[in-house]
């Protein structure tokens, strides 16, 4: 089986260092964790984040809402937005089969924050909405006040660093743009195909973001034939599984995977993987 690699031998950005400025301090729950640049801190990433059985979903991505999810260890969120019967909701293509509305939703992110003032999350969005209308949700939930603003072609901050400033979202989206904070996905990060159906069809070939500018890099691991099952994760998040997908990707593309996004994340083995990447 293929060694998954730590960041301290893996990130494009350096080795962290010894020890944090206040040792007792902890960072998205590891003191380890204090002192490494963003692209150097692998994160649970749960796909379509707000499609949740405890909601009552059709179809559902994930058995737990985003609470939980976040309260269970989750720090990456990746969630849709659709304007429907004039409104602006989190959604999966058809809002009947599930909905909620899109600031109720922002706002349970914030009110995490609030609660746990050493976290920091990352929130993709596949938005179906503008720009304009994704930066007013984000603001009225209270979102946007901690979000932080990351200049292309500079290091990325440490966890602590971000912590200290109170600036704990990092917030990306394929309308990104216009606004300092809500960043372009693609402009930040690389992807690995999304579309698996078996584990024989998970790949590592890059196939979203631009490799000149792009300093995060996502690992797509969660089947659908044709839809999300329980089935499906009980195979796709096996250990084995995942553990040989993320050390593959690695290898290949020589890159420090900072999501591995998953459905039905609490099945399986996402989170013993991640917290391997982050390992001292």
């Amino acid at each position: 089986m293929l060694l998954l690699l730590s960041c301290t031998a893996s990130s494009p950005e350096g080795a962290p260092s010894a020890e944090t400025a206040d040792p007792d301090a902890t960072c998205n729950g590891s003191s380890a964790l204090c002192d490494r640049p963003l692209s150097a801190v692998a994160f649970v990433g749960t796909h379509n984040s707000m499609s949740s059985a405890e909601r009552e979903w059709l179809f559902p991505n994930q058995n737990d809402a985003v609470p939980a999810q976040l309260a269970n260890g989750v720090r990456a969120l990746n969630l849709d937005t659709h304007a429907w019967e004039d409104e602006l909701w989190l959604c999966h293509g058809y809002c009947e089969l599930g909905s909620q509305p899109l600031v109720e939703g922002f706002a349970e992110i914030t009110a995490f924050l609030t609660d746990r003032p050493d976290e920091v999350v990352i929130l993709t969005l596949q938005d179906g909405i503008s720009g304009e209308e994704t930066r007013a949700a984000l603001t009225e939930a209270g979102l946007a006040e901690r979000a932080y603003t990351h200049t292309t072609g500079q290091p990325w901050p440490t966890l602590g660093e971000l912590i200290a400033q109170d600036q704990r979202v990092v917030i990306f989206s394929a309308s990104g743009g216009g606004v300092d904070w809500h960043h372009s996905q693609w402009e930040h990060w690389i992807d690995v195909p999304y579309s698996a159906e078996s584990i024989e069809d998970f790949a590592c070939t890059d196939d979203r973001g631009d490799p000149a500018t792009a300093t995060l890099y996502n690992i797509n691991h969660f089947l659908t034939s044709p839809l999300a099952s329980l089935e499906l994760a009980t195979e796709a998040n096996a250990l084995p599984v995942i553990e040989g997908h993320v050390a593959d990707c690695q290898e290949a593309s020589g890159r420090f995977p900072n999501q591995v996004l998953v459905d039905f994340y609490d099945i399986g083995a996402a989170q013993a993987v991640v917290d391997s990447l982050n390992a001292p």
